[in-house]
């Protein structure tokens, strides 16, 4: 009878198994990372397999393999940069919420900031539907799309893949810049986050300055480079305390 009985709690608690579904993150994210130096968002691919999750993380810089844990509501992950020649790695925990996460990012063990993430499907869903626009408004539509992009493309204003060439390898970055007259003004970012620039443009040539919050301090930045249609070259990196690197970038076209 005893063995029945405990045959009969077992079989009870194998069928109730069932009811604790596993937490599932598969799919694409919309990640927004907040760190010392503002917000950057980045999209994320997981894949998982039991609590066990993996993916890419990707933005403008490119992609960095990601992977954790999911436990319940918890999650877990982390993926690692290449910053000044060191790998740096960044750490996203919090809890799952149906099509939203949110949590804290440490960042190495030097710095906190905070994260939110939201699936890439519930945000397209959640967007009104789009108008169609009457035929006649069609050539006006055109017209202003392509006064748009030729002033995004003309000098160097406008959005860059940046390629900075460390004695680790390349380190990817982008840029946003925006000219007035000869003033050269935007951000410099990564996955670390964002910092502004300014600076001068005379020429083909810029000069623009910046001051990046890393984990041994601020360190200060100065590149310049020529402008070559839609690419920067000749371009040089003086960075406090570490000497000269060489830098590239290509514009984003829109």
């Amino acid at each position: 009878m005893i063995r029945t009985r405990l045959a009969v709690l077992a079989l009870g608690l194998l069928t109730a198994v069932p009811a604790f579904a596993q937490t599932t993150v598969a799919g694409d994210w919309d990640v927004t990372i907040s760190s010392p130096q503002g917000a950057n968002t980045s999209k994320i691919s997981f894949k998982q397999d039991a609590n066990k999750v993996d993916g890419m993380i990707k933005s403008m810089a490119g992609e960095t393999a990601i992977a954790g844990t999911v436990e319940g509501d918890e999650v877990k992950v982390a993926f690692t940069i290449n910053f000044q020649g060191m790998p740096f790695e960044i750490k996203l925990n919090g809890k799952v919420a149906g099509d939203t996460m949110s949590g804290k990012t440490d960042f190495g063990g030097f710095a906190e900031g905070d994260w939110t993430a939201k699936r890439s499907d519930a945000t397209a869903a959640a967007a009104p539907a789009a108008t169609t626009a009457p035929a006649e408004a069609a050539p006006a539509a055109a017209a202003a799309a392509a006064s748009a992009t030729t002033t995004t493309l003309t000098g160097f204003g406008g959005k860059w893949d940046v390629t900075l060439k460390t004695p680790a390898g390349d380190f990817p970055a982008n840029a946003n810049l925006n000219v007035d007259g000869g003033k050269l003004t935007g951000t410099f970012g990564s996955q670390m986050g964002e910092v502004p620039v300014e600076g001068t443009i005379e020429g083909n040539a810029m000069k623009v300055t910046m001051t990046a919050q890393t984990p041994q301090g601020p360190m200060t930045v100065v590149l310049t480079g020529d402008l070559d249609g839609d690419a920067i070259v000749n371009g040089k990196a003086e960075v406090a305390g570490m000497g000269q690197m060489e830098w590239t970038a290509k514009r984003i076209k829109q």
